[in-house]
């Protein structure tokens, strides 16, 4: 049981796997870090949030968080639903979405920041909750 508190769940492929995989017309770019500015949007922009450990020594709670930068609202609505359905196709459910932004930096982009998490059970590798 020591050996199981101490590991750290690590599900970052198969996040980059669901995401480079989306199913969307719309060409974009993915990366793990993203200065605006530095790409043509549109650009998703993904990484680990948050995992840590629960009340629970063999409960780990994972957390991803996903940036749209987008040229337009109609880009960044259409990759928000792709990215729902491919991290919610693992497992993944969304506990927030923040407001629509828009930001006045070059050409202008618009943000969206998305976070999938659940709570997973080292011993199986299953998602608990």
């Amino acid at each position: 049981m020591s050996d199981i508190r101490w590991a750290m769940v690590d599900a970052r492929e198969q996040v980059r796997q669901a995401l480079e995989g989306m199913e969307t017309e719309r060409s974009f770019s993915l990366r793990g870090r993203f200065a605006p500015g530095s790409a043509e949007p549109p650009v998703v922009v993904w990484g680990e949030y948050s995992n840590v450990a629960t009340d629970c020594p063999v409960v780990d709670e994972l957390v991803f968080q996903v940036d749209l930068w987008t040229a337009d609202r109609d880009s960044q609505n259409e990759l928000a639903a792709a990215v729902n359905q491919a991290l919610g196709q693992i497992g993944l459910r969304r506990i927030y979405a923040g407001p629509d932004g828009y930001e006045d930096i070059g050409p202008g982009y618009c943000r969206k920041t998305l976070r999938f998490g659940r709570r997973v059970d080292k011993r199986t590798l299953r998602l608990v909750d």
